[in-house]
């Protein structure tokens, strides 16, 4: 996004005389006819699944892992796709992940960044702007019936995100991690204690984690977990765009497999001893307050909370099929930043830790007409990509300000139009570049830097950056450059603060 969003802006669009305008603007470009920049005629224009899902590791997806996950549905989609195996978000964490994918604009580096109530005091942790362009309004006024479901905090709860919800069709909030689906008081005190390392045992992490057993149907039925209800909710979206009967646009959210980690004995148990998985605070040295055998239990209730993202994600594809959708449907599935569960000393994210365990996520892309189909690619994608990709997929005009590069030459075994050597990003007020030989992080005011040489150390374990600071340095510019000047430093205090009726 260009330009700065002011709380006054925001508040003055959120009106209806805003509403009224979009509403006319839907209305005129969706009267024209003809033909798509990619050449599909408009009476053959695709249907579009976009799934994202919150913290999921590349590494723990059956088709890019070892196997030792179990991912049935992920990986029989990623059999249909064209597997990207260097996709590296350009902007993280959660919100400003979310404003790339939607808006299909770079996030990152954060300029012109001011905190915002109710969001985490990082850049990049801040509305759309009232008017810009997203893929879903692209979508609506080019005649496709648009739905979103999610149970993410922000795009469901946060008052700032009230435009992006009113400009689909269909907008269905899941209360999960966020809201209230059934009172705290549900759910004993000791539920929380009992999951909580010692030193987590204080307000507000015991209120929050009784109200998400609350919402999430007390740790025991599956049904009740707010990715069965995501999905299920999205697989009723499917039944109600059929009947549309013209192109659809749906947007699935899922916060899963984001913590909390609460996964049903039955998931738990093919990783570990069916019990409890501690609670991970979201960015703390995993030393400081987790034993051993906690932190081997976190990391088996994150593959737990994978395996059981994975099967409610299959009853959605089911559907899809049953509905003979799947010869009209594009999908693309990605997630915005993997999670630490041990690796480097290290629970939840880090600004800092800009490592694979964060930073390499899955990215599939589905053509309806089999195109790279069980196919793998190495060239550096990221999120910016996804909307410009599936656009084209759709038979869409893609919108003049969308940046990232078309990926669909890919599928076809062609090369991309853009050339790229590198991918690169950043987190709160570091960045980072990589490539195949090099892995350079830093602060964007260089106070701190790492560089690692993959060839030597592929575990990205020994910094290298004082041996070789030639090389370091002209990563350094790689960032520059990329960023259009040096990035930002950091505003605002460096904590995780926010609005208690949307944290957990």
């Amino acid at each position: 996004m260009s330009g700065r969003l002011s709380r006054r802006a925001l508040l003055g669009a959120a009106g209806a005389g805003v509403v009224g305008a979009a509403g006319a603007a839907i209305a005129l470009e969706g009267s024209r006819s003809g033909s798509s920049a990619s050449g599909i005629a408009d009476d053959e224009r695709r249907n579009v699944v976009l799934i994202v899902l919150d913290s999921l590791r590349a590494d723990h997806v059956g088709a890019y892992g070892d196997g030792a996950v179990r991912t049935p549905n992920l990986d029989a989609l990623a059999r249909e796709s064209l597997r990207f195996v260097n996709c590296h978000p350009e902007a993280m964490p959660t919100v400003p992940a979310r404003r790339t994918l939607l808006t299909g604009r770079r996030a990152w580096p954060f300029r012109d960044w001011e905190r915002w109530g109710g969001m985490v005091n990082r850049p990049g942790w801040e509305p759309i702007a009232p008017g810009a362009d997203t893929i879903v309004r692209a979508f609506r006024r080019q005649g496709w019936w648009t739905a979103m479901v999610t149970d993410n905090p922000f795009l469901g709860f946060s008052k700032l995100y009230e435009p992006v919800r009113r400009s689909p069709h269909r907008f269905v909030e899941i209360a999960g991690p966020a809201g209230v689906r059934r009172p705290l008081t549900d759910v004993p005190k000791a539920e929380a204690l009992r999951r909580l390392p010692a030193e987590l045992r204080v307000a507000p992490y015991v209120d929050n984690v009784r109200q998400y057993l609350a919402n999430n149907g007390l740790g025991r039925d599956e049904r009740e977990y707010s990715c069965a209800r995501v999905f299920t909710s999205a697989a009723a979206a499917l039944d109600a765009a059929r009947r549309v009967q013209r192109p659809f646009f749906l947007y699935v959210d899922g916060f899963d497999p984001h913590e909390l980690w609460a996964p049903p004995p039955a998931y738990m148990g093919i990783y570990a001893d069916p019990g409890d998985v501690p609670i991970a605070d979201v960015g703390y040295r995993s030393a400081d307050y987790m034993s051993a055998d906690e932190l081997a239990r976190l990391a088996a209730g994150y593959k737990a909370e994978v395996t059981l993202a994975d099967r409610w994600l299959g009853h959605f594809l089911d559907r899809l099929y049953e509905l003979g959708l799947e010869d009209s449907t594009a999908i693309g599935l990605v997630s915005d930043h993997g999670v630490y569960v041990g690796e480097r000393d290290w629970t939840g994210k880090s600004d800092m830790l800009l490592h694979p365990e964060l930073t390499n996520v899955p990215l599939l892309i589905r053509d309806p007409d089999g195109a790279g189909a069980n196919t793998e690619s190495d060239w550096w994608a990221t999120t910016v990509d996804v909307p410009r990709t599936l656009m084209e997929l759709a038979g869409a005009r893609v919108p003049s300000g969308f940046e990232g590069a078309d990926l669909t030459p890919l599928l076809r075994g062609e090369s991309a139009a853009e050339r790229r050597r590198y991918a690169h990003g950043g987190y709160g007020n570091y960045s980072f570049v990589r490539d195949e030989r090099w892995v350079y992080i830093a602060a964007n005011d260089r106070s701190y830097e790492r560089l690692y040489d993959r060839r030597a150390d592929p575990g990205e374990t020994r910094d290298v950056a004082a041996r070789e600071r030639a090389t370091a340095d002209a990563m350094w510019e790689r960032i520059v450059a990329e960023a259009g000047g040096t990035p930002p430093p950091m505003y605002g205090e460096p904590d995780w603060l926010v609005d208690p009726r949307t944290s957990f």
